[in-house]
């Protein structure tokens, strides 16, 4: 064979390498996708209604609160060595697998438990397992594609939408069955999720760096963030660290509402209510989160970020004198606008005042302000709400009145 031929030779199997290589990564996007739709309907269905469940079994409204605490701080901890053992294997389905499954198989447990203490146990045994998946999966996806903001905005979508309409099933099988029920359904849609991951070819390679600790927020198992530590005393002077101490403020007032409003709603509308509640707000920040995105761009983040913080208050004060569970709903899609502008604003603050090669960190930063934030709102709420649900509500207008007043000093 002549020297051109073999050169011809060569970018043929080139190009054919190149072409087999794309089509696994897009049938390992179209798996993954599948499965994390699957998983994030069966979080939707479980989580509003832990904290019912707790009550049903007799807890304290403090109790209740330490379901949060604790599923964050275990979860924030066992993240980073699962992570490590990710990196060092290369093995990123195994681990999203296990953590998922593991999730499902204490949901399954948790149907069959008679007492609020175990439920919490349960809880916390969740938050160690179920936290092989956090690092596995963003790892993953961030393997799946070199336009990483797509890769990333296309699994957002399809997990918050999965998430939406696990809210929605979630409150007609609670009508229907009850809550032992959805926790066992739950629990088997997630071994079905699993099963569905470890579907995706992977290619084995090499020990890979760390980049950091991967922390969980706002309660919700498929929620995470990158930290690292090198510009920690950087990131936390000036008017930075005066933006993510506003964010930690807001933060304990959303877990202050949210570680107990389940409780609230079910006891003040129906069981029937807590799902289709949650699936209001979620389906508000699905549908506005890219126009608001639009308007951040075009005026400015710290803007949208004091409308955000009044969001917030405006909703939890209406949450507190509304009876009507019509105007309910109404209430439900501001909240959820309001979180998707607090996401969207937040995070386009952070790109905007952080240079490039800090820019991870800073993001990772804000969300372990918020990761904080919901380890220590759900202690206040849950004390708070064990005198007086409306209490709590009306207290949230605290740490978000000083936010507000210090997000004022932030530079535009």
């Amino acid at each position: 064979m002549s020297k051109r031929e073999l050169v011809v030779t060569q970018g043929k199997r080139e190009k054919t390498l190149k072409l087999k290589k794309l089509r696994v990564k897009r049938r390992n996007v179209v798996i993954l996708a599948m499965a994390m739709f699957i998983a994030n309907v069966a979080f939707g269905m479980a989580f509003p209604y832990l904290s019912v469940y707790m009550r049903l079994l007799g807890a304290s409204m403090f109790m209740v609160g330490l379901l949060s605490v604790a599923f964050n701080l275990t979860s924030t901890v066992f993240q980073y060595p699962f992570g490590w053992l990710s990196d060092s294997t290369g093995n990123r389905k195994g681990f999203i697998a296990f953590g998922v499954a593991s999730i499902g198989f204490f949901y399954i447990v948790m149907a069959f438990v008679g007492s609020a203490t175990s439920v919490l146990i349960l809880r916390t045994l969740q938050g160690v397992f179920g936290s092989a998946m956090t690092p596995a999966h963003s790892a993953l996806i961030s393997e799946l594609s070199t336009r990483a903001g797509s890769i990333f905005g296309l699994f957002n979508s399809i997990e918050n939408a999965g998430y939406m309409v696990g809210n929605f099933l979630g409150s007609a099988i609670v009508g229907y069955l009850g809550v032992r029920k959805l926790f066992l359904i739950s629990g088997l849609l997630l071994f079905v999720s699993a099963g569905i991951v470890l579907l995706i070819r992977e290619r084995p390679t090499g020990r890979r760096s760390l980049l950091g600790m991967i922390l969980v927020q706002e309660g919700r198992e498929s929620w995470r963030a990158t930290v690292k530590g090198s510009a920690f005393k950087r990131l936390m002077r000036g008017h930075l660290g005066l933006f993510y101490v506003t964010v930690f403020l807001v933060m304990i007032a959303s877990g202050q509402f949210y570680s107990v409003s389940s409780v609230y709603f079910k006891e003040t509308f129906g069981e029937w209510s807590v799902g289709v509640i949650f699936g209001i707000e979620s389906l508000a920040a699905a549908l506005t989160g890219y126009f608001l995105g639009k308007l951040i761009d075009r005026h400015g983040a710290k803007r949208f970020y004091l409308i955000a913080i009044a969001g917030y208050g405006l909703a939890f004060l209406l949450y507190a004198v509304v009876r009507n569970v019509w105007l309910v709903f109404g209430i439900a899609f501001l909240s959820g606008v309001k979180w998707v502008l607090t996401i969207n604003s937040t995070s386009a603050y952070v790109a905007q005042n952080v240079r490039v090669s800090e820019r991870a960190q800073g993001m990772g930063l804000l969300n372990a302000m918020m990761s904080l934030g919901w380890v220590v709102g759900p202690l206040i709420g849950g004390y708070l709400s064990g005198i007086s649900f409306q209490l709590n509500f009306m207290s949230t207008l605290i740490p978000l009145g000083l936010a507000f007043l210090l997000a004022l000093r932030l530079p535009g």
